[in-house]
């Protein structure tokens, strides 16, 4: 009988059994067999089990954060295909003080930038006309202080005449004249907030090579109204009530300074003219068009009048009249000359064109009574026979194909780039 507590007797002893060593299942070495693992006890998990709130580990992943990054991928949003794209966090670039017209714009409508409203050109012209007018005066009383200072005396004004001497009378009225340039170019810069030289091309600047080469048609209109002017004279002599003197030659020495002074000056008194003009008052009319999405019947209508260049070289034409003193036949004449050299400037997109003219012409016009001794006589400005219209016409026809001629052939730019 097996006594208590104890192996039966007559028994071999029973060997231990060599457990493997228990694996805790998670994160810890083996531990051997006996021993109890950490945490074991009840209410513990199971130790083949992983605890209950460990899940199957991944690699750390950072999460994206709140904001966009700082450099995102070109094009893309919150930075890319947006108006100010380029610009961080989505700041708004300074806005440019002169903008040029759209391209694509001829140039009776240059004026029109994204700048342009309604009022801009009326103060413009306003600031043109006051600007001029100080000018003008300011020019007046610094040549006479310096008069008075070569001289001694103060010089007394005439009529029109502010001096004794008429070729410093010519001299002083030409430098008046030619300030308008730069008031020109100032206004339209810091009132239309363009690019200043907007005014004489669609190119935003004076092209001097055209200028050049549109002074060769300008001397084939010169020979064809003088020789057509000497060939209505002989068939009617008659028609001129109250013919000129022709006078006579001055001689060289005499003729030398005039020359000289009309040479260096005329120039920039022609070039001031057409700034004026066929430039800013041809845009700032054509500035008017409306845009072409006009729903209503009024609007529709002024933009088909205004979008083409006809209101405006007729307004500005007559406007030129009105600024000289001419009667007549002679009105006409000059209206003729406005509106040839004005549609050129629409034709060519630019004034180089009416400035080559108009140099010649009034050089012409300067030269003549200086080297026949009719310098006093600058300024007269009555009326015509009609035979000056008439041999007028065919040369202005002349010069106008042969500046279309070679603007085609030059490839001369009509539009903005």
């Amino acid at each position: 009988m097996a006594s208590q507590g104890g192996p039966p007797q007559n028994q071999p002893p029973h060997e231990p059994v060599q457990d493997q060593p228990r694996q805790p299942g998670y994160g810890t070495p083996p531990v051997p067999s006996g021993q109890p693992l950490p945490g074991d006890g009840p209410g513990f998990w199971s130790p083949q089990q992983p605890p209950p709130w460990t899940g199957p580990q991944q690699p750390y992943q950072q999460q994206p954060p709140p904001y966009p990054p700082q450099q995102p991928p070109y094009g893309q949003p919150p930075y890319g295909q947006q108006p100010y794209g380029s610009m961080p966090y989505n700041l708004r670039p300074p806005e440019q003080r002169q903008l040029p017209a759209p391209p694509g714009t001829p140039f009776h409508q240059l004026a029109r930038n994204a700048h342009h409203k309604w009022w801009r050109p009326l103060v413009g012209t306003l600031t043109l006309a006051a600007f001029a007018f100080f000018a003008t005066i300011a020019v007046l009383l610094v040549w006479m202080i310096a008069h008075s200072a070569i001289t001694g005396d103060f010089p007394e004004s005439e009529g029109n005449n502010f001096f004794p001497n008429d070729l410093e009378n010519l001299a002083s009225t030409l430098v008046m004249l030619a300030i308008l340039t730069p008031a020109v170019v100032f206004t339209a810069w810091a009132i239309q907030r363009r690019p200043p030289w907007s005014v004489a091309s669609v190119l935003n600047k004076i092209r001097w090579k055209w200028l050049l080469l549109a002074c060769l048609p300008a001397l084939g209109y010169l020979a064809v109204s003088v020789g057509l002017g000497l060939v209505t004279e002989s068939l009617f002599p008659n028609a001129d009530p109250a013919p000129a003197d022709e006078g006579t030659w001055v001689g060289f020495a005499a003729f030398i300074g005039p020359a000289l002074l009309i040479l260096c000056l005329v120039p920039f008194q022609s070039a001031a003219e057409e700034f004026v003009f066929r430039g800013w008052l041809i845009q700032a009319i054509g500035a008017y068009a409306p845009g072409s999405d006009a729903r209503n019947a009024v609007t529709r209508v002024i933009w088909r009048a205004l979008r083409t260049p006809w209101p405006a070289l007729v307004i500005s034409s007559a406007l030129f009249v009105s600024a000289h003193g001419y009667t007549g036949w002679a009105m006409a004449d000059i209206f003729l000359f406005a509106m040839t050299v004005g549609w050129l400037t629409v034709r060519t997109g630019g004034i180089e064109a009416a400035i080559g003219l108009h140099v010649l012409n009034n050089l012409f016009a300067f030269m003549l009574p200086a080297a026949t001794g009719q310098l006093d006589s600058w300024a007269d400005q009555g009326g015509a026979p009609w035979t000056l219209l008439v041999s007028d016409i065919p040369a202005l026809a002349v010069y106008a194909v042969g500046v279309v001629w070679l603007a085609e052939r030059r490839k001369v730019a009509t539009v903005s780039q």
